[in-house]
């Protein structure tokens, strides 16, 4: 069964009917409904004439707005949805063929392939660049300098 993409007032035409439907929730009927408007910003009034307006040959006066209120049936559609939603997460999560034991193997083996550099070098590489280091230094003399440096 369809579900209102957004709560409003909407329409059936075949069978006159016009319903306040919340977001998310089925439509009354499996029917087209079609979209009226925002109850924020259209009062049930209003709605009817719309309808008169998009409809011709539909009577506003004879209109009745329907309100969806069957607050059980709301609950336990909701129910039903977040336990699908939940089984299709199981299902997903399942679907994932990871061998971590591969994984691990892998991180192992770019772990081992480049060696650490010692303390020593390290060291020696700090002091080099603190001895390129001058007060007077911009962050754009320093760019232009490292890529001297590099070529």
């Amino acid at each position: 069964m369809a579900r209102a993409p957004e709560t409003g007032f909407y329409f059936e035409p075949m069978a006159e009917r016009l319903v306040l439907v919340v977001e998310g929730s089925p439509f009354p009927t499996d029917d087209h409904w079609a979209y009226v408007g925002d109850p924020i910003e259209m009062s049930p009034e209003l709605a009817r004439l719309e309808c008169a307006t998009r409809w011709p040959g539909v009577d506003p006066d004879a209109l009745e707005v329907e309100f969806d209120l069957d607050f059980e049936r709301a609950v336990e559609e909701s129910e039903r949805r977040q336990a699908e939603n939940a089984a299709g997460l199981v299902r997903r999560a399942t679907e994932l063929d990871l061998d971590l034991d591969l994984l691990f193997a892998q991180a192992e083996a770019l772990r081992s392939a480049a060696p650490e550099p010692s303390r020593e070098a390290t060291r020696a590489a700090l002091d080099q660049a603190a001895e390129k280091l001058d007060s007077a230094d911009t962050i754009g003399a320093a760019i232009a300098r490292a890529a001297k440096d590099k070529d």
